[in-house]
């Protein structure tokens, strides 16, 4: 398989690459800054154009169609894995976004229309507990947090970006991890019903959910669906 990763300079994304390469699979990574994947040796990197925002800090590519066609044509991928999120201004994730309204969406809005042009079948998603249909599942207290601090912007991103994605028409998987952390890999329990049930601090590794977003890539198990993960 060949995957193209679009936010593959992430945590999470470079742990994917990991896995991806883990499982001998192909990569190619659009990235604006190449050094940032210095580390890995054996995937294909598209350097995109960088740019200011108002705030001055710099913006990944994706938003940009033409760097997203780049990728696309370097190497027709088989599916494609975003694993974009909005910058903040510091690594609290109530501190104020420096980056577009829409970035994600826009960004995954270019990923869907290079899509079509190039018969590309499947996305997979790294979305969050709380976006889409898993909202009213969302402990009421973080409800409030996310809707009555700066992670509203995130969440509106999201949300954006589910709709679209969804009368796009592509095939389609969102995964929804709880509570990011950084542990090692541990089992993945799946909720159902959008996430009914799942405790207030429940949390997922990000090396679970690499795992998982792989695992959504190379099979149909979840497509069309958006599963709420934790450990």
């Amino acid at each position: 398989m060949h995957a193209l990763i679009i936010g593959g300079s992430g945590r999470t994304g470079k742990l994917v690459v990991e896995e991806l390469l883990k499982r001998e699979h192909r990569v190619t990574a659009l990235i604006r800054n190449p050094t940032s994947m210095k580390d890995f040796g054996r995937i294909d990197v598209v350097k995109g154009i960088s740019f200011l925002s108002v705030q001055l800090h710099s913006l990944r590519s994706p938003t940009e169609l033409a760097d997203v066609r780049q990728a696309f044509a370097h190497r027709v991928p088989d599916v494609v894995v975003v694993t974009l999120n909005s910058p903040r201004a510091s690594e609290s994730p109530f501190a104020a976004p420096v980056s577009p309204p829409r970035l994600m969406a826009d960004s995954n809005a270019n990923v869907v229309t290079a899509m079509k042009e190039f018969g590309v079948k499947k996305v997979v998603i790294m979305q969050a507990f709380g976006v889409g249909a898993s909202w009213p599942n969302m402990a009421c207290l973080l409800r409030v947090l996310m809707s009555k601090t700066n992670m509203s912007y995130t969440y509106d991103d999201h949300n954006m970006t589910d709709q679209e994605v969804r009368e796009s028409g592509v095939t389609y998987v969102m995964v929804r991890p709880s509570r990011l952390v950084e542990t090692e890999i541990e089992t993945v329990k799946e909720w159902p019903e959008n996430g009914k049930g799942v405790p207030m601090m429940a949390s997922t590794s990000r090396k679970s959910v690499a795992r998982f977003l792989v695992d959504a890539a190379e099979t149909s198990r979840w497509d069309n669906t958006a599963p709420v993960i934790s450990n």
